[in-house]
């Protein structure tokens, strides 16, 4: 099952949300910001090629040691959605961050924003609809009930596919 991206600069939306992903038995990363989500993805990505070129210098002690520090639950973290929890976020600069990580990403990967009413802006709406917006989805939001729409949306998809 692919992984789940949260960033919220919001320390108990972002930890209520991956606690219960995490304890339903998906693979979740949480950050504060679209900026420290990049840096550890780009991370991960030097990782993947670490391990191609120790398989192929066939260097086990190597390839064991790299391996163990990016897997997660026998797999290499892929996310296959980002949530996004930009209420309050009225810096235009971090919705572009935002957007410039979703198109960063090796695959399309959907978006699903959470957002006070009234926000983001409609500027902010297109930009993110350019980086597979998905969803608008606006507070006061049920965390169950987010977390099964969450689940029903990567049960069936492949790690980086869009489903």
């Amino acid at each position: 099952m692919p992984g789940v991206l949260i960033i919220s600069r919001d320390w108990q939306t972002r930890a209520l949300l991956r606690a219960q992903l995490v304890e339903d038995g998906c693979d979740v990363r949480a950050f504060v910001s679209p900026d420290q989500a990049k840096a550890a993805l780009a991370r991960i990505e030097r990782s993947k090629r670490e391990i191609q070129n120790s398989k192929i210098q066939d260097s086990k002690t190597q390839h064991a040691r790299i391996q163990n520090s990016i897997v997660s639950r026998g797999s290499i973290f892929a996310p296959g959605l980002v949530i996004a929890d930009v209420s309050g976020v009225s810096d235009r600069g971090e919705i572009e961050q935002l957007a410039s990580l979703i198109r960063s990403l090796p695959a399309a990967v959907p978006l699903w924003v959470i957002a006070s009413r009234g926000e983001p802006g409609q500027e902010s709406i297109e930009l993110l609809k350019e980086a597979h917006l998905e969803k608008v989805l606006f507070r006061p939001i049920d965390g169950g009930e987010l977390v099964g729409r969450i689940k029903g949306r990567i049960r069936d998809q492949g790690p980086g596919t869009k489903g």
